[in-house]
């Protein structure tokens, strides 16, 4: 506060309590309001008003991707959106796995998507991040890579209208780059094995907190607990829990505050994991807004699902101190399993 604000302050010390506290308030709101958030990436993101100008003029090469169940799909979505859930987003071969280049290209192709289009994907909570890192690890360009801050419920808040009937498609033929430019963005368990005994390396769990302690089991899941040495996140600290901007991302200072207090500095790789992999990608995306390099980012794919399977230790509460090991023999690690919420 500068010495004219509590100048201003102490002359207005009559003010009834409830004023004087509104004005607090005021004082403290943070240097970047979301959705202005500060970002090293404002690319990434994309505001309702935004969106409803490209959609009032028809915008050419503009394909908009609905990633939730095809029941809320069809209850109501963006004008001319297109439906993707997650079946389309699992390796049809190996469950937590992401799906190949080859089955991508068909999903692209599916939509109608051209080599010159942006997409923008907007989700419930964070399927669309999982598509968004899919295209990322495939080379789809990152600058044709949007995502709808706040999602339907912030498109629908601002009175804006939805559709109920999917737009006519024609198919494409749709070729990804033949090397992924960010190869470590997807980690496996040898490679999350390794990190965990490293140095400079922090592996984030981010499911509920309980799941972490070992004192819930989620199905899907061998066994409880987390993997030794993981530091416990829940994936929904990246977005604001409630007010105007309900399921924004956080600004970029809460982000890094929120990341660094539990050791996960920019300098150092990051390895997130959740149930199934799908909430993890919520999570790496508001470290990529908030500048840590893509490069140090990892989701692990397989995540607890495959590591709780495996023959490796898992830790209890918040001590990394090894748990139970399995017991026979465990199923083999990507085994088919069916999806739920992480």
């Amino acid at each position: 506060m500068t010495p004219d604000t509590r100048k201003w302050t102490h002359r207005q010390a009559g003010l009834p309590l409830f004023l004087a506290l509104g004005l607090v308030l005021l004082l403290a709101t943070p240097a970047f309001p979301v959705p202005q958030g500060g970002y090293a990436h404002p690319e990434t993101l994309i505001q309702p008003e935004e969106l409803k100008a490209l959609v009032d003029r028809q915008a050419p090469g503009l394909r908009i991707i609905d990633v939730r169940h095809k029941a809320k799909y069809y209850l109501g979505h963006v004008p001319g959106a297109l439906e993707v859930w997650r079946p389309d987003l699992d390796d049809h071969q190996s469950q937590g796995l992401i799906p190949s280049r080859a089955q991508v290209e068909a999903l692209l192709g599916r939509l109608g998507v051209s080599g010159q289009d942006t997409l923008i994907l907007y989700g419930d909570h964070y399927d669309h991040s999982r598509l968004w890192l899919v295209l990322a690890y495939y080379g789809f360009p990152l600058e044709r890579l949007r995502l709808l801050d706040g999602g339907l419920e912030a498109w629908k808040a601002k009175g804006y209208p939805t559709q109920m009937t999917a737009p006519p498609v024609s198919r494409t033929r749709v070729k990804l780059p033949g090397a992924s430019p960010f190869p470590k963005l997807v980690a496996d368990l040898a490679a999350v094995k390794i990190a965990s005994q490293a140095p400079g390396k922090v592996i984030v769990d981010v499911r509920p907190h309980r799941q972490y302690l070992g004192q819930q089991e989620k199905e899907g899941a061998a066994r409880p607990g987390h993997i030794p040495g993981a530091v416990g996140l829940v994936w929904k600290e990246a977005v604001v829990a409630a007010g105007p901007y309900k399921s924004f991302f956080q600004p970029a200072v809460e982000l890094k505050k929120i990341f660094r207090a539990q050791g996960a500095t920019p300098d150092k790789d990051i390895y997130l994991y959740s149930h199934n992999g799908l909430s993890a990608t919520l999570s790496l995306l508001g470290l990529y807004l908030a500048g840590y390099p893509l490069e140090k980012l990892h989701l692990y794919a397989g995540s607890w699902i495959e590591w709780s399977r495996s023959p490796e230790a898992a830790a209890m509460g918040n001590a990394a101190a090894a748990g139970p090991q399995p017991t026979g023999n465990p199923p083999k690690t990507g085994a088919r399993e069916k999806r739920g919420k992480p």
